[in-house]
């Protein structure tokens, strides 16, 4: 039935459910060391050019505050197209600006933990978005410590 003897008690079961339909059990292959040599040596052969001309990462983030809470939705696109979406409910009060500084900080060091080396950041927040390009001043300081970090 099986090539090499299974020693677990669920791989066993299986087997034998499947043995009847003509299914047998094939483990996967190892990859193998120079096929990891291969592709290093490929990848090291890319120029610094050709790295610039990559598509970004896209993050966006949206927020929202009411006396019953605040919470912030945020979406990381990579270069290929894969979204990865992130729910946050914070448990703190606070106006709409501050959460949507929040959620963009987190969102971006979402993106540097992801190794993302090109990201352009998008906000429904006019303001956020002025004074993170430093088109406006923070009026308070706390909300320049939000801004350094970004």
């Amino acid at each position: 039935m099986l090539g090499k003897p299974i020693t677990s008690g669920r791989l066993i079961k299986w087997a034998i459910e499947l043995s009847e339909y003509d299914i047998s059990y094939l483990p996967r292959t190892t990859i193998k060391a120079q096929v990891l040599a291969d592709f290093v040596s490929e990848m090291i052969g890319t120029t610094q050019e050709e790295v610039s001309e990559a598509r970004p990462w896209l993050l966006h983030v949206d927020s929202s505050s009411t006396a019953q809470g605040s919470g912030a939705g945020i979406v990381l696109t990579t270069p290929q197209g894969d979204d990865m979406e992130f729910a946050l409910k914070f448990e703190f009060k606070a106006s709409n600006n501050k959460v949507e500084y929040k959620a963009l900080v987190l969102g971006i060091r979402m993106a540097q933990d992801a190794w993302a080396s090109h990201l352009l950041a998008y906000s429904n927040s006019q303001l956020v978005v002025r004074q993170v390009n430093g088109e406006y001043k923070a009026k308070e300081e706390k909300a320049w410590c939000n801004i350094s970090k970004v």
